[in-house]
């Protein structure tokens, strides 16, 4: 028989958001596939849970060679675990390559609900979430993302976006330059000790954001 490939959204922060669930499939799958394996030993360390599944790298750069081999070992009979490093597999995440094979090849995929930043910001954004465009992480070149921008100029809604401290500047100026100056709900280092939020216009979230640290989620409300 062919295993069973589990896709297990794990804390993106605090350790105690780790499901029951979670904890039982990770303590009796063959194989747990991390973006990280020394962050998975952590998140194991801090919510205390025990696994003698082999631990397996499969992250976005060897994505398509490491999807193969997993697979193989799926059609053998072994139950796989993926991660991301944390919250949910798929979403800015690796996981795309080895769920389209398993599902080519009738392999049983099954969700392991839990945590995700973008519901948990979606949860408590002061802004109308319906429609709401995910685009994630965008290109950091000036020229793909301008172009992708003016792609949505028209779109009107709320537009979720991921960044990093690194470039959080660069993309809010980006966005108010195309869009204008939109409503913004910034939120950063979600579920964590210095978990800290904005909700005002773009122009004044480009001053609050330059003196913050850490990984954003922020929404765009494009009337």
């Amino acid at each position: 028989m062919k295993g069973t490939l589990y896709i297990v959204a794990v804390p993106i922060g605090n350790a105690m958001d780790i499901s029951f669930r979670a904890i039982e499939i990770f303590r009796t799958v063959d194989i747990i596939a991390c973006e990280n394996t020394r962050k998975f030993l952590d998140l194991k360390m801090r919510a205390g849970f025990e696994t003698s599944a082999t631990l397996m790298a499969y992250y976005s750069y060897n994505e398509t060679h490491s999807s193969d081999g997993l697979i193989k070992q799926l059609n053998e009979g072994k139950n796989i675990a993926m991660v991301s490093d944390a919250g949910t597999p798929r979403i800015s995440d690796p996981g795309y390559h080895i769920v389209r094979k398993a599902h080519e090849q009738k392999i049983a995929i099954k969700a392991i609900p839990g945590p995700s930043s973008l519901t948990a910001a979606m949860s408590i954004a002061p802004i109308p979430l319906e429609p709401l465009l995910f685009l994630g992480f965008i290109s950091p070149k000036s020229g793909r993302r301008d172009k992708l921008l003016r792609q949505y100029q028209d779109f009107s809604g709320t537009v979720c976006f991921f960044e990093s401290v690194h470039r959080i500047i660069k993309l809010l100026a980006a966005i108010l330059q195309i869009w204008g100056n939109t409503e913004i709900f910034i939120i950063r280092e979600l579920t964590k000790q210095h978990e800290d939020m904005y909700w005002g216009n773009l122009e004044e979230a480009i001053g609050w954001a330059g003196k913050k640290k850490g990984e954003f989620i922020f929404f765009v409300y494009k009337k």
